[in-house]
């Protein structure tokens, strides 16, 4: 009550967990909806896509009845969250065009994984033309919060600025990128996501060098998963 509903943007996902068929979707969505207080959503991600959930979407028509919802208003984009490989991603915005947006994990750290295939990823959705909202940008807080020495680098350079918005504006200043979500632990920290992006300034040449050389050195060190 307190922001007028166009104020603004509210997302929810559809959960293979809640529903079993394509007659569960329907009234799922209309739950969420009267539960959060509003007439529609702005934008309903299929959750957690990969090979195998892609499959399941598909046999309870998940993509069509989102669509049918977006015709009626209740939905005003649909698009996934994604984890998988590329080539996952490209046959799923291959047999559905329509998908308007694709969330990825997307950070620096990840940009040449293997496993993750941040960059791959991110360039089928350049592909498709698809708009990229990108999670884990400071990869769990790990781009945070760093050896002092790896810091020193970053430091030297901008002293002026977090460790935390060098990852931000990493993933900023990439081409198609629309939204960058960051987990916040405390006030500081928002505070400090709103300054990088209220002035945003794409990363320069230079800097690129810096996170290269901070991105070998981290690498170097044994990770753990996720």
């Amino acid at each position: 009550s307190r922001h007028d509903r166009s104020e603004y943007v509210l997302t929810d996902k559809l959960t293979d967990e809640y529903f079993k068929s394509e007659e569960d979707i329907r009234p799922l969505i209309d739950l969420q909806l009267e539960t959060c207080g509003v007439e529609y959503f702005d934008f309903l991600l299929m959750h957690a896509q990969n090979a195998n959930n892609f499959e399941f979407f598909k046999k309870c028509r998940a993509y069509e009845t989102a669509f049918d919802l977006k015709a009626e208003g209740k939905v005003h984009h649909v698009g996934i969250s994604f984890h998988d490989k590329a080539e996952v991603l490209d046959r799923i915005l291959t047999e559905y065009p329509d998908v308007e947006i694709v969330q990825i994990q997307f950070n620096y750290a990840d940009y040449d994984n293997a496993a993750v295939q941040s960059r791959q990823v991110y360039e089928v959705c350049e592909k498709h033309g698809k708009p990229v909202i990108v999670m884990e940008p400071v990869r769990g807080g790990m781009l945070a919060n760093m050896d002092p020495e790896i810091e020193a680098k970053f430091k030297g350079r901008r002293p002026e600025k977090s460790v935390a918005s060098w990852a931000l504006r990493f993933v900023g200043s990439l081409p198609g990128v629309m939204t960058v979500l960051s987990g916040m632990s405390n006030e500081a920290q928002m505070e400090d996501n709103i300054r990088t992006f209220r002035s945003f300034e794409p990363l320069a040449d230079d800097e690129l060098r810096i996170i290269d050389e901070v991105t070998k050195e981290l690498l170097a060190v044994p990770q753990i998963g996720c």
